[in-house]
């Protein structure tokens, strides 16, 4: 991926040969970031930001490059510059990036590893040796079996049995597949092994989807936003994640890349009459445990608002200003994922998807309504809380106005002593200087001054804050 975001910042730290800030741009940006940004320069500026690297950074810099970028950036490579960056990459990505080069190529770089004649390269040059003489091994097919023994530890599988979630050892009609934070190389033999498009399952786990309603063949996927708490995030602890729900097969998948309270309440049998709750029902429970979650956080929003407000009542800080707005980045996500929740539902029920008995209408009505009160608590705690924000900083202006105020009139008055003394540290003639009493009278002729400036400043209220 490539972000031309940064390009004009990139290409002006080039222009005034600013290497400190680029490496410490680097050295604190994760390398796939910093990777997106490099990656829409042009190759040579790519290689004069890489080239002030340390090669252990720079190989990572580079193993996170799109394909393309990578070929580019090679072909504009001096042989020694080759040889050092295939050198540092890590062994992983090495085997990535000589699957993606021509044979010719892979010979050139082995002669180029032989000509530098460092004895440290020869693991190098016989994982490249090796590497040209197999080529791209080929994957072998896998059976149904196998697949389904290669994915048994990524999913889980439920099913109401004598009145109970019970957890059971094979998929059967009607089933509940739960599937939490799932590895990469195990999602295309999910797909596989239940029939369904890959692209339902990187959705799903995509942190950035929004909610929507895709039918492609026989499955229908359905992604909602709920809302998640992360304790472990010093900054935004609330915001929201998707949950894929996948019908195929008489059954139905949920796919989530964290662990819920969600579903994992359904689990452990907190849902009432969890016997009668099977099938599609149980798929609106999830959405409807969702919308409960989603007013259950925005109360303890606005009570932690409520909290630092108090706080800021009494001492303005930068701690809590930022707190408040940590809070507002919440709301605004939360904002965003009930709206585009609320499109679903509305899509959901406009293409029938779902079989509505008289209940399940209900309980569908039931989601709407709290689903629509969760999306005005939401705009009014964000409303109240960007007022606060407004209100604070007003504050904090006028404290730093009455402040400067306050200073400016304490500096004037202890001006005209100064300007007093002043004109008599000149060496001309001056009034009282023959006078035994001349520092006395200068003294009090400058407190006086100073009285009469204080007494001023006070009837014009300048002094009081």
């Amino acid at each position: 991926m490539k972000n031309p975001l940064l390009v004009p910042e990139l290409r002006d730290m080039l222009a005034s040969s600013s290497f400190e800030e680029i490496r410490d741009f680097c050295i604190s940006t994760p390398p796939s970031i910093a990777a997106e940004f490099l990656g829409a320069l042009t190759a040579q500026e790519q290689w004069d930001i890489l080239s002030n690297l340390s090669p252990e950074l720079r190989g990572l810099i580079f193993s996170c490059f799109d394909d393309d970028v990578k070929l580019s950036l090679i072909d504009q490579l001096s042989d020694r510059d080759i040889v050092d960056l295939i050198v540092h990459l890590p062994d992983e990505e090495r085997e990535k990036f000589f699957s993606i080069v021509s044979r010719d190529k892979l010979i050139e770089f082995k002669s180029l590893l032989h000509h530098a004649e460092e004895s440290n390269f020869k693991p190098v040059i016989d994982h490249l040796s090796r590497f040209i003489l197999e080529g791209v091994p080929e994957e072998e097919e896998l059976t149904a079996e196998e697949i389904a023994t290669e994915i048994s530890h990524e999913i889980e599988v439920y099913k109401i049995i004598d009145s109970r979630l019970e957890r059971i050892h094979r998929i059967e009609k009607g089933c509940w597949i739960n599937i939490v934070n799932p590895s990469r190389e195990s999602l295309p033999l999910i797909a596989r092994h239940f029939n369904i498009p890959l692209d339902f399952l990187t959705s799903s786990l995509d942190i950035d989807e929004i909610a929507r309603v895709q039918t492609e063949d026989e499955a229908t996927l359905i992604i909602i936003k709920i809302p998640y708490y992360d304790a472990e995030n010093p900054d935004v602890m609330y915001y929201t994640i998707p949950v894929g729900i996948i019908l195929c097969n008489g059954s139905f998948m949920t796919v989530c890349a964290k662990e819920t309270p969600i579903i994992r309440d359904i689990i452990t049998q907190k849902i009432r009459h969890i016997s009668v709750i099977q099938g599609q029902k149980l798929i609106l429970h999830i959405m409807l445990r969702a919308t409960v979650l989603y007013l259950q956080y925005l109360k303890q929003l606005n009570n932690a608002a409520n909290v630092i407000q108090k706080k800021l009542e009494q001492e303005s800080k930068n701690k809590q200003l930022i707190k408040l707005l940590n809070i507002e980045k919440s709301l605004v996500f939360f904002t965003t994922s009930l709206k585009t929740n609320a499109l679903m539902l509305e899509r959901l029920q406009r293409l029938h998807i779902l079989t509505m008995d008289e209940e399940t209408e209900n309980l569908f009505e039931d989601i709407v309504i709290e689903s629509k009160q969760a999306i005005e608590m939401a705009n009014i705690y964000s409303d109240i809380l960007s007022g606060m924000m407004d209100a604070f900083a007003s504050v904090i202006s006028n404290n730093l106005n009455i402040v400067m105020k306050i200073l400016t009139s304490i500096t004037i008055i202890m001006t005209i002593p100064v300007l007093v003394t002043s004109f008599y540290g000149m060496n001309v003639p001056l009034p009282f200087q023959e006078n035994p009493y001349a520092t006395i009278i200068i003294i009090v002729i400058s407190v006086l001054l100073s009285l009469l400036a204080v007494l001023y400043f006070i009837r014009k209220k300048w002094l009081v804050p």
